[in-house]
């Protein structure tokens, strides 16, 4: 393959355009690091289960991916934005760092021995996760012109489905490569199979390798000028802004951990941690790089405003779908409630819902190619996304139509079309928009979009799981299929340019 680097001569005001191959290996690392990310969304609900967790507890135990999205990556990217280096850049040092911590814990979660080492790891394993994505989102828009961006987006949606795809079907393939899937009773200590165990150690290689290879044949354009070592001097209006996120920012975190730990242990517990979150909260919001984020919260481009009602809607439902998609395919297609009652139809469902993650990361893949011709012949970034986002209700709905295992897999694959267009279309309607020198600020704090909505879903979902939901897995996918029909109507609150 081809190892171009990136123009060093980035003083120009146009950046010129990149070949295809340079834009292939500047995005190459999100490849190992959506490999993790499937092997998570796919695997995290039935290892909960396997380790004995309760079904409607489960939402609670993803609580890390969004606590970490939500503190992390704001950060790395205001941190990113005044740094630089001639040997690694300026977002390169944060990719590695995360890759190095994401690899770490892909390889210890399969042998957790209790709920809470998994969820200990699952926080690990999200921190070093999200810290290598973030950046690499910024890429896009540090280093590709206006014409070149939806290529970009284009080409980490590519990788997202086929990092998941390589992800999901690997109990597949290592029988095939002589890997037995077979495991004795003393290898099965934690109940958590050879079928989850290995694809997670291949996980750990995987991400340091793409992360290594995009480090590797990328060059990162140096600063215009030296303006980004400057400290920031807050007007009396960011001052205020500061002042009235501080307090909401502290007092709302305050409030969700007293709701988890009232739900988890009571009214005294919930005391407790809402009162050292509400401490803790406030002092750790007072250090600097905080107070750039803050500020950042009250001259947010208009248009990342109006896809706050986009981005709640998907990311309140999409969470339902990891959380409980292999779980309804074990209950339905395989007659497993659980792991105890049928262990091999247990399995054999994780497995087919694995499969299933395969075939909506296949459809992401494809997909992706085809996006931006599709948004250029409706001649509307909003409108395409809401197409999407209606046919990935379509998927969802689907479900509800039959118990046989292929009706999850077509779903799937429909709803994979929908993430394809998740993971482009709202950055290339935000890039546009977001001043250059805090890409890095504002696409953390895009990406804080995503994680609000988890928080509200996994307070508020387990309160109506056995009510309003049947304490059936296959009505939250189809609670989900709802909340991607709002995302669509949502897509129209947003006022996008001829340019967009």
């Amino acid at each position: 393959m081809q190892t171009e680097r990136a123009p060093s001569a980035a003083k120009a005001s146009v950046k010129p355009n990149l070949s295809f191959w340079q834009i292939w290996n500047m995005s190459f690392g999100f490849l190992g690091i959506q490999y993790g990310f499937g092997l998570q969304q796919a695997n995290m609900s039935p290892i909960y289960r396997y380790l004995g967790a309760d079904e409607s507890s489960i939402p609670g135990l993803w609580l890390a991916g969004p606590l970490t999205g939500l503190l992390l990556q704001p950060i790395i990217g205001a941190v990113s934005d005044r740094s630089w280096s001639p040997t690694w850049g300026r977002r390169k040092p944060f990719v590695l760092a995360g890759a190095l911590i994401g690899s770490i814990a892909m390889i210890l979660m399969p042998n957790s021995s209790s709920i809470w080492m998994a969820a200990g790891l699952m926080w690990m394993l999200d921190a070093g996760l999200n810290s290598a994505m973030e950046p690499f989102r910024a890429f896009v828009g540090d280093m590709l012109n206006d014409k070149q961006r939806p290529t970009g987006f284009a080409v980490q949606s590519f990788f997202v489905g086929f990092g998941q795809t390589l992800a999901n079907v690997m109990p597949y393939i290592l029988p095939l490569i002589g890997i037995s899937m077979v495991v004795s009773e003393s290898q099965l200590a934690n109940g958590i199979p050879n079928s989850v165990r290995y694809p997670f150690y291949i996980g750990g290689a995987s991400i340091l390798i793409a992360v290594f290879w995009t480090m590797r044949t990328t060059k990162e354009y140096p600063p215009v000028d030296d303006d980004y070592k400057k400290a920031h001097v807050f007007t009396d209006e960011e001052k205020k802004s500061i002042s009235f996120w501080h307090l909401a920012l502290t007092v709302g975190a305050a409030i969700l951990a007293f709701c988890f730990a009232f739900n988890a242990g009571g009214l005294a517990n919930g005391a407790k941690w809402g009162l050292g979150i509400l401490a803790g909260g406030y002092l750790v919001l007072m250090l600097p790089v905080f107070k750039e984020v803050l500020a950042s919260l009250s001259s947010m481009p208009t248009v990342m405003k109006q896809l706050w009602w986009v981005k709640f809607f998907t990311w309140y439902g999409l969470p339902l779908m990891w959380q409980f998609l292999s779980l309804a395919v074990a209950k339905y297609a395989f007659n497993a409630p659980n792991a105890t009652s049928n262990p091999a139809g247990f399995e054999a469902g994780t497995k087919w819902g694995g499969l299933c993650f395969a075939m909506f990361s296949i459809s992401c893949a494809i997909i992706s190619i085809f996006i931006p011709r599709i948004a250029k012949m409706l001649g509307s970034a909003r409108a395409t996304h809401a197409l999407f986002l209606c046919l990935g209700a379509v998927g969802f709905f689907l479900t509800l139509t039959s118990n046989d295992k292929m009706i999850y897999l077509v779903g799937m694959s429909i709803i994979g079309l929908a993430w394809g267009s998740i993971m482009s279309m709202p950055y290339l309607m935000l890039a546009g928009a977001v001043p250059k020198e805090r890409m890095g600020v504002y696409m953390g704090i895009f990406n804080g979009f995503i994680c609000v909505p988890q928080f509200i879903g996994m307070l508020t979902v387990p309160l109506f799981y056995k009510t309003l939901l049947g304490d059936d897995p296959r009505n939250a996918l189809v609670l989900a299929g709802v909340c991607m029909l709002a995302a669509a109507a949502s897509c129209f609150l947003v006022k996008e340019s001829r340019t967009a």
